[in-house]
């Protein structure tokens, strides 16, 4: 029998989970128990101005170690500036920490991870983490507003109580503040995104794959998502839209999203991912088309590497867990009563293959 996902998208769910239509602070702190089958993470990504990017997640546990206890960590990946030695070079820090090193508040985002610490109110977030040679003190200042899908959960059993949630608290805004690698400090400027995820739910187990990027072009910020659920829930397809122009949301609604893939290209994981990728949200009050071509890989890497090399052997019987993570090129179409353009730039996004 086909489980079914229920999404979280109408005014009964927002009521069921106290939410206004607009995110309020308090949801941006923490929202799960760190026990076993909780996770939770707040991740931030900025593009900066020298041509160098910075990630950076603060989280209660690795992705595929759901059902372990708590076990807090920061993760810190840089990537060098365009025009200095090894440009392009990823730079990592895993930072494990003992679960006494962990808190959050609930009314706010303000956590801290041993000497690692964020804290914002969804416009405004600064962050300090170093580790390993690498370090981050960023300030991020959201211009476009807080945003999330309705109630921002999707629901994996009938009585409401297995979920994912999500909350896009900058989904563009400006950033600055200072890198640390190659032993020197670096002043940085640019822009970036945050959001925060929890759930209790494994996602290997209710997701097969997903497709998620964003784009800030001309004057337009884009999220773009489209999940496929496990055969399990019927691999279903569950879009997620947002279009900004400026300060202001054009559309939030992502039910009309779909996704075309085109000339798949094979990749030594045994797995593929498309050099053509097109988005097209079409409904009575007009239409989006976004068209991703010359896809340039910036990162693939095994879900698998956290775990031992004998149980990586093992889990890989069952599952092969893959990341790939592109910037390509962008051409946006909008087409509303109020709003016709055509803007092209480059978009970042990801494509998580979770079995």
């Amino acid at each position: 029998m086909t489980k079914r996902v229920i999404s979280g998208n109408d005014e009964a769910f927002l009521r069921r989970e106290g939410l206004a239509a607009t995110p309020a602070v308090w949801e941006d702190g923490q929202r799960i128990d760190t026990g076993p089958g909780a996770f939770e993470w707040w991740y931030f990504d900025a593009h900066l101005d020298d041509g160098s990017t910075a990630v950076i997640v603060f989280m209660t546990k690795p992705l595929l170690a759901r059902n372990g206890p708590l076990a807090p960590a920061v993760i810190i990946n840089i990537t060098r500036p365009d025009d200095e030695p090894g440009a392009g070079e990823k730079l990592s820090a895993f930072l494990h920490h003992p679960p006494a090193a962990f808190s959050a508040a609930q009314d706010r985002c303000d956590v801290r991870i041993g000497e690692n610490w964020v804290q914002g109110d969804l416009h405004r977030y600064e962050f300090h983490a170093a580790g390993d040679g690498l370090g981050a003190d960023l300030v991020f200042t959201g211009i476009v507003p807080p945003w999330r899908p309705g109630a921002g959960k999707n629901y994996y059993d009938e009585e409401l109580t297995r979920y994912f949630g999500w909350l896009p608290a900058i989904p563009h805004g400006s950033v600055e503040g200072t890198l640390v690698y190659d032993g020197e400090t670096h002043q940085v400027t640019g822009v970036g995104y945050h959001d925060h995820n929890w759930g209790n739910v494994g996602l290997n187990d209710v997701m097969d794959h997903w497709t998620w990027g964003r784009a800030h072009v001309g004057d337009f910020t884009v999220i773009f998502v489209e999940m496929t659920t496990a055969k399990a829930y019927g691999s279903q397809k569950m879009p997620v839209f947002l279009l900004a122009q400026g300060d202001r949301i054009l559309i939030g609604d992502g039910a009309p999203l779909t996704m075309e893939a085109r000339e798949m290209q094979p990749h030594p994981s045994k797995k593929a991912y498309p050099n053509m990728l097109d988005f097209h949200w079409e409904a009575e009050e007009g239409s989006v088309h976004l068209a991703l071509r010359n896809p340039r890989l910036l990162e693939s890497a095994s879900l698998l590497t956290d775990f031992p090399a004998w149980k990586r052997w093992l889990l890989r019987l069952f599952a092969n867990p893959y990341y790939f993570r592109f910037n390509a090129d962008l051409e946006l179409r909008v087409d509303l009563p109020e709003v016709q353009a055509v803007e092209s730039g480059s978009a970042l996004y990801e494509l998580m293959f979770l079995r």
